[in-house]
Parts: structure tokens; C-alpha cells; sequence
């Protein structure tokens, strides 16, 4: 294949894409908007934060939200592959973009991180990062399969509680860094 062939092979790839989501579009506007599932994904992406913002330690909260932003952008990351490979899909969706599921991973996740970081920060993180990953692999991710906010394709349940205990992991390690000072002119 030629560098010209490759750029025409995206081109048509990149058509679609536009066509998939034109589909998903679709469906979203008119088989899935303001159902009950939607309503609950809605509710998925904004009431984790509500909490957030209320029971957040002040003191800290700037460190464990950057925990629990990095664990965004890994999960969309790693999300991003396994949509792409056709692992699992999000059938109904707040905002109908294919790769897109700001309920679960932009919100109850990051969220769920974020607190169990600040209570109780005296317990083993390994013990919370089972209890995380135990928890959304083995419950959350089910209950989503079965209200149809979550497909597993060609995954295993196991592989997710694999994942988000490394997640848990780094999102601790990252919270416990002493660099979160202020910054000063001189280096």
C-alpha cells in the first residue's frame, strides 16, 4: 500500500465513521431521548458530582480532583480503544456520539474514586482498590448491562476488576505525591 493509498483508505474509513454516528444520532433522537434509561443515565452524569461538591473536603479537594482526573483521562483513553475494537458499547446515550459515555466514566467513577480517597484514608489502599474494582466490575458494569446503558461484547467482567484496581492504585499514589505546593518564582 502507498502513502496516497493509505490517505485514501482513511478517507473512506473516516466516511463511516460520519455515517456510524449519523445512526447513533438517530437512535439517540428518536428511540432512546427522555426514555427512563436516558433519564437515569442523565441523573448518572449529574448527581455524582452534586455529592462531589457537597461532601468534598475543601482542604484537599483540588489534590483528590486531580486523582480523579487522571483516572478520567485514562478511562477515556482506555475506553476509547475498547469502543473502537468493538469490546462493549454504550447502546443509549446522554449525548449521542459513538465513544461517548459521560455517565459512567466522566462521572460515577471518577466520582466514586474520588471519595473513597478521602474517607477513611487510613485503610490499606489495596483493600479499597479490590473493593473499587470488585464493586464496579462485578455490580455497577452488570446493573448497566442490564438497564442497556452497557454492552459486553468481547469482554470479561475480570478484566474490568483488573483495571480498576489499577486505576484505584495510581489515583492513590497520585493523591499521596508531596508536589501539590504552591508555586513559587524561583526553581
Amino acid at each position: 500500500m502507498t502513502y496516497q493509498d493509505g490517505l485514501n483508505q482513511i478517507e473512506k474509513a473516516t466516511q463511516k465513521i460520519t455515517e456510524s454516528n449519523q445512526l447513533i444520532v438517530e437512535a439517540v433522537m428518536n428511540a432512546f431521548i427522555f426514555t427512563w434509561q436516558w433519564w437515569i443515565a442523565v441523573g448518572m452524569l449529574v448527581v455524582p458530582w452534586i455529592i462531589w461538591g457537597i461532601f468534598r473536603n475543601r482542604k484537599s479537594s483540588a489534590r483528590i480532583f486531580s486523582a480523579g482526573l487522571l483516572v478520567m483521562v485514562l478511562s477515556e483513553i482506555l475506553d476509547t480503544f475498547g469502543v473502537s475494537f468493538g469490546k462493549w458499547a454504550y447502546p443509549v446515550k446522554v449525548v449521542p456520539v459513538a465513544t461517548l459515555n459521560f455517565s459512567f466514566r466522566l462521572s460515577i467513577l471518577p466520582v466514586v474514586l474520588m471519595l473513597m480517597l478521602q474517607y477513611k484514608p487510613h485503610i490499606n489502599p489495596y483493600i479499597k482498590a479490590v473493593f473499587f474494582g470488585g464493586f464496579g466490575a462485578y455490580v455497577g458494569m452488570p446493573t448497566l448491562a442490564m438497564i442497556d446503558l452497557y454492552k459486553k461484547i468481547d469482554w470479561a467482567y475480570t478484566y474490568s476488576f483488573l483495571i480498576l484496581i489499577s486505576f484505584y492504585l495510581v489515583a492513590h499514589w497520585f493523591s499521596q505525591k508531596k508536589t501539590f505546593e504552591k508555586i513559587n518564582e524561583k526553581l
